[in-house]
């Protein structure tokens, strides 16, 4: 199997799983603003963290990934996305040291980062232009929903 057939084999899963994936961002995001009373919001805010914090944790773990399965790339390129690689999980679980306005904020500005070395990484090792753009309107819905809630919990002051 060449690598476009590969690609195009894996797609509908990768879109299924991934636009899936954001469902719960929406839902916690609506929940912070919807639910019907304080407690169920205050703890919606918190799944939209901690989902926020996992999904940004995977993300990082995708440059592992691809550190260790690429045979192609230089040293300092696989050294670069090794270290890289695990800056979203230590700044998202830093943000849990801020109020949930600050925790998802800074979560959505992870993401938003991550979204930016991932399309550099994607180019340089020529991946298909169908995962640059499932990887691109999945980091803005996360973006999106996590923005949402930072917005939620500011305006109610959490």
């Amino acid at each position: 199997m060449n690598q476009s057939s590969f690609w195009q084999s894996l797609l509908p899963h990768l879109r299924l799983l991934g636009y899936g994936g954001l469902l719960p961002f929406a839902s916690f995001a609506l929940g912070a603003g919807l639910l019907p009373n304080e407690t169920h919001q205050t703890l919606s805010l918190l799944m939209l963290r901690v989902y926020g914090l996992s999904i940004v944790s995977f993300i990082g773990a995708i440059s592992w990934g691809l550190a260790i399965a690429t045979p192609e790339l230089t040293d300092q390129e696989r050294r670069s996305l090794l270290y890289w690689s695990v800056v979203p999980s230590l700044l998202g679980c830093a943000s849990f040291l801020l109020p949930s306005s600050g925790a998802c904020l800074t979560l959505a500005m992870i993401a938003a980062l991550a979204l930016a070395v991932d399309l550099r990484t994607a180019v340089q090792l020529k991946l298909p232009a169908s995962w640059r753009i499932l990887r691109l309107h999945l980091s803005l819905g996360a973006i999106a929903s996590l923005g949402a809630g930072a917005y939620v919990a500011h305006i109610s002051g959490r």
